[in-house]
């Protein structure tokens, strides 16, 4: 199976040292905040369109995270710590099943709104949202197929936020 050939590949990679370790649990836990400055300076700095982007991007996070959190409790995946027995987890076990991720899902929801109105922003939105997928999958609590789902489901997330935000600015006739 590729998918936990993957998980125990990146874990043998940043298992390999205590600061590899430490950067796993980082992009794990910590690395997806990393999005709260961005929109912050979007936000304090950015035009009309940008800050109108940061809330799509928060709009689009909720979306995600409530999207995943509801197929993950009907789908039942278990996650690879679980599931393979050279896998372990490096942060606290979550208390969902494991597919869709839901932090990627949340990653790409706002990587998305962001990127459409300031390719500085996303780009550096892609660097966050490639750290939280790494970790999720090097933490040993996703597979690649979670990630790929997450992506999926951020993506259709914003999609429907943005629609939505299309059809209420439409005049009635």
């Amino acid at each position: 199976m590729i998918d936990a050939e993957i998980v125990i590949l990146l874990q043998n990679i940043f298992l390999a040292s205590e600061i590899g370790e430490w950067i796993a649990i980082a992009l794990a836990r910590v690395w997806i905040f990393l999005f709260v400055p961005v929109m912050a300076w979007l936000w304090a700095y950015g035009s009309t369109k940008e800050r109108h982007s940061v809330k799509e991007a928060l709009w689009s996070a909720g979306l995600a995270i409530l999207s995943s959190e509801l197929i993950a409790m009907f789908l039942l995946r278990e996650r690879p710590f679980l599931a393979i027995e050279q896998v372990i987890t490096l942060i606290p076990a979550p208390l969902t099943t494991a597919f869709p991720s839901t932090h990627t899902a949340t990653s790409v929801a706002i990587l998305a709104a962001l990127y459409l109105a300031n390719k500085t922003a996303g780009r550096i939105g892609i660097l966050i949202a490639t750290g939280v997928v790494i970790g999720r999958m090097a933490a040993g609590v996703h597979y690649p197929t979670d990630i790929l789902g997450g992506v999926a489901l951020g993506l259709l997330s914003f999609a429907l936020v943005r629609l939505g935000h299309r059809a209420l600015r439409k005049p009635i006739k």
